[in-house]
């Protein structure tokens, strides 16, 4: 039985054949997946795509209207752009005004096995990038953001635990969600409602507290920044 990359990549090819598809790629929050195979474009390219298409699925998601089908033209091109779930994004490169219906019909056959086959590709490759993506996290504490961050750190990590989840439970969650803020955003004060945001989203079993959290989280960031650098 071929593995999850494997078939993958298989299914990248069905659409390939597609009279007008240059390519198709997956992107989730660690950047394209199986490194942008199929894609037709290089590596850091793909993966240039990917976390652009993850800042566009994050914004969306944040401003309440998820992403259902994108079509966007670049001159002679065009890429469509449809959520598979939470974390992963299927990509089609076309040339422009074609083979939209074919590829919508194709996916439509292939979105459970999609699914089924990004989860578990991620879950292989997770296993590689987790060392990566958390020495990145670190660096940034590290950094000139982590008074602010740590700050941020510390509220989030108290109100998890009053919503009923154990302190290890708050740190993979900061964790995780620092990892995927790096990925779609440049780190700085102006993206820090981003990172903010997408950690109250994890507080979704208890609204109150989410409410409490922005406010008090707010009021944090503002006492840790020297003055001017408010975003």
């Amino acid at each position: 039985m071929m593995d999850a990359r494997r078939q993958l990549l298989v299914l990248f090819e069905e659409l390939g054949a597609i009279q007008g598809v240059k390519g198709a790629l997956i992107a989730t929050s660690e950047g394209a997946l199986v490194a942008g195979e199929r894609s037709g474009l290089t590596e850091a390219t793909a993966n240039d795509v990917a976390k652009t298409v993850r800042r566009m699925t994050v914004a969306s998601a944040t401003v309440g209207v998820p992403l259902q089908e994108l079509l966007i033209n670049f001159g002679a091109a065009r890429m469509m752009v449809t959520p598979l779930s939470e974390d992963a994004t299927i990509v089609v490169l076309l040339e422009r005004d074609q083979a939209v219906g074919p590829v919508r019909s194709l996916l439509a056959v292939q979105l459970d096995e999609l699914r089924a086959l990004v989860e578990a590709q991620v879950d292989e490759e997770d296993v590689d990038l987790g060392d990566e993506g958390m020495d990145e996290v670190h660096r940034i504490m590290r950094g000139e953001l982590g008074p602010v961050l740590y700050k941020i750190r510390d509220v989030f990590m108290r109100y998890v635990l009053r919503s009923g989840h154990s302190a290890e439970d708050a740190d993979d969650m900061m964790n995780e969600q620092m990892r995927e803020w790096l990925l779609c955003c440049n780190p700085s004060p102006y993206t820090f409602p981003l990172l903010i945001d997408g950690l109250a989203q994890l507080l979704h079993d208890s609204p109150a507290l989410r409410g409490d959290f922005m406010e008090v989280v707010q009021a944090a960031i503002r006492s840790a920044q020297p003055s001017g650098e408010s975003p």
